[in-house]
């Protein structure tokens, strides 16, 4: 029984696609490189999450780099417009979940859809390797987060007493179905 686990754990793992093709596009009237973050964009990350997160980083560089060297089930990017860090992403990916675990957008580029254009290519990142969900945490006091969230078809799940650390706020978890005819009720039968 466990060597038949092993063999479907390690095939399902070996089906997600982490690969990623740098490239530049048009948002907004903004041209914008999208590649993949690696450890040489870790000060700009830093520095990003100070203006977004006014001057606090609740990711510090070892958590950055920890996080970049998962390449074989996590994909973060980063956004440039010139030399500029404007935006980034990072997403965790199993076959059955695909989990946002950071997103920032600078505060000088935000309400321009970069957000939710990164929100977009994950979403579908998660379709192609067949996530049956996408879930993220939220602070419960970032209703524009949590505004963007909805509009791409989010719902609070349940709330996550403070799991923000640094401020001791609750976060919302929010979930997008992918698959919403895998959704079942459990039916019992007396």
């Amino acid at each position: 029984m466990l060597k038949k686990f092993n063999q479907f754990f390690h095939q399902s793992v070996n089906q997600i696609d982490m690969s990623f093709t740098p490239f530049i596009t048009n948002v907004n009237g903004k041209i914008l490189q999208v590649m993949q973050a690696n450890d040489d964009n870790i000060p700009d990350l830093l520095v990003l999450e100070q203006q977004v997160y006014s001057g606090r980083t609740p990711w510090n560089q070892f958590s950055f780099a920890t996080e970049l060297r998962k390449r074989n089930n996590s994909l973060y990017l980063v956004v440039y417009h010139a030399s500029n860090l404007v935006a980034f992403i990072g997403a965790r990916f199993s076959p059955e979940e695909t989990h946002i675990t950071n997103i920032a957008v600078s505060p000088l580029y935000q309400h321009q859809h970069i957000g939710h254009y990164l929100m977009e290519m994950m979403i579908n990142r998660a379709r192609e390797n067949d996530s049956d969900c996408v879930t993220l945490e939220v602070r419960t006091d970032n209703e524009i987060a949590q505004r963007l969230y909805r509009s791409l078809g989010f719902t609070s799940n349940f709330i996550r007493k403070n799991y923000y650390q640094d401020t001791h706020t609750d976060a919302i978890n929010m979930v997008l179905w992918l698959k919403p005819h895998q959704i079942r009720r459990k039916k019992f039968t007396f």
